[in-house]
């Protein structure tokens, strides 16, 4: 899989997975678009996400699963947490909700981490860091930033020039 960089942005800095996938809805059978990518902070592997777009739907919706933890480390599967994101636009500002890991279509893949309930996520010290980490995939992120913000869709998955 080859992968594009986006310039860092404060703290962070984001790897896109190049290739979006199309995925069938398990409730309508609609298709939808899923993407991912890989965040660094300060430098280190710090966060794995997947996107699911809900392009084939009438209201914009995205599905995010954030996997924070230590992703530099194989080994450390107990040291990442993850939690499932909804994602809408409203005018101004885009309203997130927790909600419940097995409502994201990875929650059987074991890399992601200890998945988190919505409870035990609403009440984490690491609820900012999800928080934080989703704002910036929204910003940096071509294909949820173009969905979100009602640009269609950028499947392209290659970084503008931030000029």
């Amino acid at each position: 899989m080859s992968k594009s960089s986006v310039k860092p942005s404060g703290r962070f800095s984001l790897e896109l997975a190049e290739e979006a996938s199309t995925v069938t809805c398990s409730h309508c059978g609609k298709q939808l678009t899923s993407v991912c990518g890989f965040i660094s902070r300060d430098g280190d592997a710090f966060s794995t996400y997947f996107a699911l777009l809900h392009t084939g739907h009438d209201e914009i919706v995205v599905l995010l699963t954030i996997s924070i933890g230590k992703w530099w480390d194989d080994d450390a599967l107990n040291e990442r947490h993850w939690v499932a994101l909804t994602v809408r636009p409203s005018e101004t500002q885009f309203n997130m909700r927790v909600e419940e890991p097995e409502k994201s279509r990875h929650f059987n893949w074991k890399p992601l981490g200890v998945p988190l309930s919505r409870d035990e996520a609403l009440t984490s010290a690491l609820r900012e860091e999800f928080f934080e980490v989703a704002d910036y995939i929204i910003e940096q992120d071509p294909t949820v930033n173009s969905y979100l913000t009602g640009k269609g869709t950028d499947i392209s998955r290659k970084v503008k020039s931030l000029e």
